[in-house]
C-alpha cells in the first residue's frame, strides 16, 4: 500500500513540477509585464507629480530667457527650458504608455486631453525662445546707446568746429544757423530710437521712420548748404561733420531694422500671455488627472474571515 502510494507520487511529481513551471510562469507574464495594480497606481502619480513640477520649471525657465539681457543668458536659460521640456516629454510618454495597457476609458480620455494641450505649449514655446534669443530689441537699444551716440557726438564736434572757424565775416551767422539746423536735426533722429524700440506696433513705427525721413532730409540740405558756402580750408573739418553723420545714419538705419523684429517685445508678450494660458490648462489637466487616479479604490489583499483565523 505504501509502496503504491510512493508510485503515484513518483509519477505525479514530474506534471505536478511541470504545472508550477507554468503557474510561475503565468503570473511572471500578468505581473511581470504589465505590472500589478499596487505598482501602477503609484507610478502613475509619482509620475504626474514630477511633470507638474517640471512644467512649473520649464515656464520658469523660459520666461527667464525672455527677460535675459544678454545673448549668453537668454541662450543659457532657453536651453534649460527646453531640457526640462523634454523631460516632461519622456514622462508623458511613459504614463501614457501605462494608461493605454491598462484601457481605463476616463484616463485615456484626460491623457489625450493632455497630450493636446501638450502640443501646443512645446509648438508656441519654440516660438518664444526662438524669438528670446535674438534679443533685437536689447540689441538696438545698445546700438543706439553706444555707437550711434558716439556717431552723433563726432557730428557735434565737427560742427563746433566749423563754426568757431567761422566767427568772423558775412557768412559767419550763415555757419551758426546752418550747422545748429543740421545738428538739431541729427539729435531729433537720435530721441526717436527709444520710442521706435519700445513699439511693437507696425504702424506706429511707420510714422516714426516717416519723422526720421523727414529729419535726415533736413539735414542733409543744412549739410549741403554749408558746402556750399566753406571756405577751401574749412574742407577737413566739414568732410568729419558728413562722415559723422553718415555714420550716425548708418548706426541709425541697424538699430531701426533691429527694432523692426522686435523679437524682445513679441517673445514677452506671448510669454506672459497665451503661453502662460496654455500652461496652465496642461497643470490642471495633470491635476485632475492625478486626483482621479487618487481617489480610484485601493487594493489590499483579501482579509482571512475570523473562522480561518481560528
Amino acid at each position: 500500500m505504501e509502496e503504491q502510494r510512493e508510485r503515484r507520487l513518483y509519477i505525479y511529481l514530474p506534471w505536478a513540477l511541470t504545472l508550477a513551471v507554468l503557474a510561475a510562469f503565468a503570473l511572471y507574464g500578468y505581473y511581470g509585464e504589465r505590472l500589478n495594480p499596487f505598482e501602477t497606481k503609484s507610478m502613475k502619480i509619482d509620475l504626474l507629480s514630477t511633470m507638474r513640477i517640471q512644467l512649473l520649471e520649464a515656464v520658469e525657465a523660459e520666461k527667464n530667457a525672455v527677460l535675459a539681457v544678454t545673448d549668453e543668458s537668454s541662450e543659457e536659460f532657453a536651453a534649460q527650458a527646453r531640457l526640462v521640456a523634454d523631460n516632461v516629454e519622456n514622462n508623458r510618454k511613459k504614463i501614457e504608455s501605462i494608461i493605454l495597457q491598462e484601457k481605463h476609458a476616463h484616463e485615456t480620455e484626460m491623457i489625450n486631453e493632455f497630450n493636446v494641450c501638450w502640443s501646443q505649449y512645446r509648438k508656441l514655446d519654440e516660438t518664444i525662445l526662438g524669438l528670446a534669443i535674438q534679443n533685437t530689441n536689447l540689441k538696438a537699444q545698445k546700438l543706439s546707446a553706444t555707437q550711434a551716440a558716439q556717431e552723433l557726438g563726432h557730428f557735434e564736434e565737427s560742427l563746433n568746429s566749423l563754426i568757431h572757424r567761422n566767427t568772423h565775416g558775412s557768412q559767419c551767422n550763415e555757419t551758426a544757423m546752418l550747422s545748429y539746423q543740421a545738428l538739431t536735426a541729427g539729435l531729433k533722429i537720435f530721441a526717436l530710437h527709444k520710442p521706435h524700440i519700445e513699439e511693437a506696433d507696425d504702424q506706429v513705427m511707420d510714422k516714426i521712420e516717416q519723422h526720421i525721413k523727414s529729419y535726415d532730409d533736413s539735414a542733409r540740405r543744412a549739410l549741403g548748404a554749408l558746402r556750399s558756402i566753406a571756405d577751401p580750408s574749412d574742407n577737413e573739418t566739414l568732410n568729419n561733420a558728413e562722415t559723422a553723420y553718415e555714420q550716425f545714419m548708418s548706426r541709425t538705419t541697424e538699430v531701426l531694422k533691429l527694432s523692426r523684429m522686435n523679437t524682445n517685445i513679441k517673445s514677452a508678450d506671448l510669454s506672459l500671455g497665451k503661453i502662460r494660458l496654455i500652461s496652465s490648462q496642461c497643470r490642471e489637466i495633470l491635476a485632475n488627472l492625478q486626483q482621479a487616479i487618487q481617489a480610484q479604490g485601493n487594493y489590499s489583499l483579501p482579509r482571512l474571515k475570523k473562522k480561518e483565523i481560528e
